[in-house]
């Protein structure tokens, strides 16, 4: 059997709306979900720094067996100036992923932008869960019949 690669992207697309903090966006084999779920600045007494943090979801379609396949990417930058001097960490991550992230915290400015647009004040944090953007396309998905594709051992022991 065949399945309509159009009409599951427009089953996934169907899903978009003003309130989530990511898109869905079509894609020549599928859908691609991006969402900057970290995007802070502040200014301390004694230093000050930037976090940004995002990450990428890809489906890839196969009509032809029915099945979809997960591509998963995450990234992460901070850079904070104090007493100690500059310092830089970024973070890359690809493959499957299953995370929850949360972060909160108190500065004397800080500016924070997240799923509720930009504030500005003495508080700043973030939410985040790759479940939030993975289960409305798992479930549109088998609703309409597709599956998960098997990886290599799924295949080789009828898992």
């Amino acid at each position: 059997m065949t399945f309509d690669l159009r009409d599951a992207q427009a089953r996934i697309l169907a899903l978009n709306s003003e309130e989530l903090p990511f898109i869905y966006d079509p894609t020549p084999d599928g859908i691609v979900a991006h969402w900057r779920y970290a995007d802070q600045r502040w200014l301390g007494f004694i230093g000050a720094g930037m976090f940004s943090a995002e990450y990428e979801l890809r489906v890839e379609l196969h009509p032809e067996d029915g099945e979809w396949e997960f591509h998963e990417q995450s990234s992460s930058s901070k850079t904070t100036l104090g007493v100690g001097g500059l310092s830089t960490k970024r973070t890359w991550q690809s493959g499957p992923q299953k995370s929850f992230s949360f972060g909160r915290s108190v500065a004397p400015i800080s500016q924070s932008t997240d799923r509720d647009g930009t504030t500005t004040g003495q508080f700043m944090g973030y939410e985040f869960t790759t479940d939030e953007v993975k289960q409305p396309v798992i479930d549109t998905l088998t609703a309409a019949g597709w599956k998960p594709r098997k990886g290599f051992f799924g295949k080789l022991f009828g898992g």
